[in-house]
């Protein structure tokens, strides 16, 4: 009897993509099984399948818009999101579904039933429990692929930039003045590029901020020990998940260095009226 062959290549099949062309691509549970059966850990398996030009077919729908070589990238990629509330699950949770292969997320509190409006991940089953312990197990479900490292700590410190060492982008999904300017002084210190954003009522603003540009100053200086808008005009569930929506762009477009992560605008949304607007600072 011949050996089963274990390879890539023999679990590979034919599919097309959106616009109809052949592409070669692999399921989950064949990726899973010969991570098993080579001993290789399943987010290395998911980057050897597609440097041998074979897709995972989660990813399909992804193409053309991400093409094979990006996603390699952003399996190769580290990503912080600090904050795992209303922003900050639901970019987890559409970074995971992208493919980003690792992700770090930052967050000290515990759910409760006044996240039920607007929170990704919270129910009545996770009442009481840890945010960034119950997303890191949804998210082994959602894209077993991305490795979540989960930290139940508030990020209020500059000393912990050490924690950021193998970040590319960092994710602000904070809701306090005060925490959002430490994040960037450690991401300035880290040299490494913040995604910001912020939500109100209907509302919400996205801005990437480089190191040292003074930008976080120029929203928050001063207020450092304020309320946040959020806190005096509350937070549908429809402002969360748009704007995070913008910030998941933001990322995509600093991982992949397209010209638009050099934008230095900050992206304000009033959905009410509705209406975009960019603002240089």
């Amino acid at each position: 009897m011949m050996p089963k062959d274990h390879s890539l290549e023999s679990r590979a099949r034919i599919e097309k993509d959106c616009q109809g062309k052949i592409c070669r691509v692999i399921g989950d549970q064949d990726l899973l099984e010969l991570a098993d059966i080579l001993n290789v850990p399943l987010h290395q398996m998911y980057l050897q399948s597609m440097e041998k030009g074979i897709l995972p077919l989660r990813y399909l729908r992804n193409t053309p818009s991400i093409t094979l070589e990006q996603q390699i990238t952003l399996q190769s990629s580290h990503v912080a999101v600090v904050g795992a509330g209303g922003l900050g699950g639901h970019v987890i949770e559409g970074l995971v579904r992208l493919g980003i292969g690792v992700l770090h997320i930052f967050d000290p509190d515990t759910f409760d039933e006044t996240n039920f409006n607007r929170q990704a991940f919270s129910s009545q089953n996770t009442l009481g429990k840890p945010k960034v312990h119950v997303i890191q197990e949804c998210c082994r479900l959602i894209n077993p692929a991305v490795k979540i490292t989960a930290h139940q700590i508030a990020v209020k410190d500059q000393k912990q930039n050490v924690l950021f060492a193998d970040v590319k982008v960092i994710v602000d999904a904070l809701d306090s003045p005060g925490d959002r300017l430490t994040l960037a002084a450690i991401a300035s210190k880290c040299s490494l590029p913040l995604v910001h954003g912020a939500v109100a009522g209907f509302g919400g603003q996205v801005m990437v901020i480089r190191p040292l540009d003074g930008r976080m100053e120029m929203l928050y200086g001063g207020r450092e020990n304020a309320c946040s808008a959020e806190h005096h005009l509350g937070t549908p569930v429809l402002s969360p998940t748009l704007i995070a929506s913008f910030q998941m762009m933001a990322v995509l477009n600093l991982l992949l260095e397209k010209k638009q992560s050099r934008d230095s605008r900050m992206v304000y949304v009033d959905m009410e009226k509705p209406s975009l607007d960019l603002f240089e600072l």
